[in-house]
């Protein structure tokens, strides 16, 4: 599957075509959210149209607060409905995806990401980035994967907010669709990684959770399930973090502190531009000059997250939440780590099957973590002090140190078993 590609070209494949497609996510992400607690304000709670107005031209005054404890408890069933909506065919789709891909071809996965969303355009990211880099440059091209789709972010945070203040929410929308089209053209321009005469079969086929199976629960010679398993969980804990926090991030903000979806966007912009910066520096510098292994990393990665978590959960003030921004400035490493220790730890002929599992998981378990956080929001949100939602990612954000712990643990004993076997090779010869 090694496919010899020019090192340059190695960022301009994947990635761009990411950073578009989560920019057009981003630059309508929090517009929607601001138009879902709009409408539920004028026409679901039947409140006067010039009173819902507050919330966009008033929005720290005591009359929008009183309306947003009104309004969000509603709005976040809301959101839990489409978070459960855009979880439940992404993780059944993508759980085929993957073992299809490894025989037929990653392209077409590309062209899924429109039903499958983001769960689909990282499998197809993590398996096309695996399939045309070595094990020693893996995990700085998947954190430029990090790095670019955090670009696409920042973008759409911008200039969403700005496109509607000034045209609208159908302006958002538009241009959202066009982001999608030169998205598609984009598409048919990169290179195949797998070659396969045979034409492609149907995708939902049961022998493709079959060969998932055999792949990442039997046990076999050569395969540490341990330590798949726990770079599994890993991601896993870390999305239930990032998506929980993300769903209710605009209504703790605007409650709490009185924000318009202008000014946490432009939080979440400066976030991500201060993250992209932590990552980048972050990967290369690191490994560089301390020569810490990638688990150890993406402990100190999760503790930076940790820091940041508790001091937004004791914010009362905008300054608080920028702080807590500069403390988690690592806090984004840890995954592209953990996904470089799984890529390695995996055949080459199995790393469909493998990241397939894994991103049908992350797709279907943060849904179960969104509505945790939108229903411990909406019992406790604010005036409620500290925020809990805060405490439960610190719970999380523990736990994932643990695992990465017993990683670093599994990572050594592969290693000196590996080495053993090849000292025994060569004593034999």
């Amino acid at each position: 599957m090694d496919v010899p590609v020019a090192r340059w070209r190695c960022y301009l494949l994947v990635q761009p075509l990411a950073m578009l497609f989560l920019l057009a996510l981003s630059m309508s992400g929090n517009v929607l959210t601001d138009l879902i607690v709009y409408r539920t304000c004028v026409v679901t709670m039947k409140i006067n149209k010039t009173e819902c107005d507050i919330l966009h031209n008033n929005s720290s005054s005591e009359e929008a607060l009183r309306i947003n404890s009104i309004v969000q408890p509603y709005t976040g069933l809301i959101l839990m409905g489409k978070s459960f909506i855009e979880s439940i065919f992404p993780t059944i789709l993508t759980l085929f995806l993957g073992p299809w891909s490894d025989k037929y071809g990653r392209k077409p996965i590309l062209i899924s990401v429109y039903i499958g969303g983001t769960s689909a355009l990282m499998l197809a990211s993590v398996c096309y980035i695996t399939d045309i880099t070595s094990d020693n440059e893996r995990a700085w091209h998947l954190a430029w994967l990090d790095v670019l789709i955090s670009v696409g972010l920042l973008i759409g945070l911008l200039s969403g907010p700005l496109i509607f203040k000034a045209y609208g929410y159908a302006a958002v929308f538009g241009t959202v669709t066009v982001i999608c089209i030169l998205t598609t053209l984009y598409i048919f321009f990169i290179p195949e990684t797998i070659q396969n005469e045979i034409s492609s079969k149907k995708i939902f086929n049961f022998k493709f959770i079959k060969d998932i199976y055999d792949t990442c629960i039997k046990k076999r010679d050569g395969f540490d399930r341990l330590l798949v398993w726990s770079c599994i969980a890993c991601l896993i804990l870390q999305l239930i973090i990032i998506q929980g926090s993300s769903s209710i991030g605009f209504l703790f903000a605007s409650a709490r502190l009185g924000w318009t979806v202008e000014e946490y966007s432009t939080y979440v912009a400066l976030n991500i531009m201060i993250t992209v910066l932590g990552t980048m520096f972050g990967v290369k510098l690191i490994p560089k000059y301390t020569g810490l292994p990638e688990a150890i990393i993406a402990i100190i990665s999760v503790i930076s997250a940790l820091g940041s978590t508790i001091t937004g959960a004791f914010a009362w003030k905008s300054w608080h939440m920028y702080l807590a921004m500069i403390i988690g400035m690592f806090g984004d490493i840890s995954r592209s780590m953990v996904r470089a220790i799984l890529s390695k730890a995996v055949p080459a002929q199995d790393i469909g099957k493998v990241f397939s599992l894994a991103m049908s998981l992350e797709t279907l378990i943060p849904f179960a973590a969104t509505s945790l956080y939108t229903l411990l929001y909406s019992h406790y949100m604010p005036p409620i002090y500290p925020l809990p939602a805060g405490f439960l990612s610190a719970i999380f954000y523990v736990l994932t140190i643990g695992i990465l712990i017993c990683i670093q643990i599994q990572v050594i004993k592969r290693t000196r078993i590996l080495s053993s076997q090849l000292t025994d090779s060569d004593s034999a010869d």
